[in-house]
């Protein structure tokens, strides 16, 4: 795997996103968190990649590739590149 940055925008409460995390978490997979209810910034981002300007949990920024609600080995696949 590359020393990619992988970023996890989330909103509290989603269980996809608390699944996604967690399995990030135990395996030590790094990666940032970026809860963006309470960001409008990261908020307006989210809403930009998608067609219909959701605000979609989890979305997945994997080297400029975004990701919505993927799974584990979809971000690990697109960490490869």
């Amino acid at each position: 795997m590359t020393d990619q940055a992988v970023t996890v925008y989330y909103r509290p409460g989603c269980p996809y996103s608390a699944k996604l995390r967690a399995t990030m978490v135990l395996t030590r997979l790094p990666h940032r968190s970026v809860r963006f209810a309470d960001d409008p910034e990261a908020a307006a981002t989210v809403r930009a990649r998608h067609p219909e300007g959701w605000e979609v949990s989890p979305t997945v920024v994997v080297g400029g590739r975004y990701l919505t609600n993927p799974s584990l080995r979809e971000v690990r696949a697109a960490m490869r590149g």
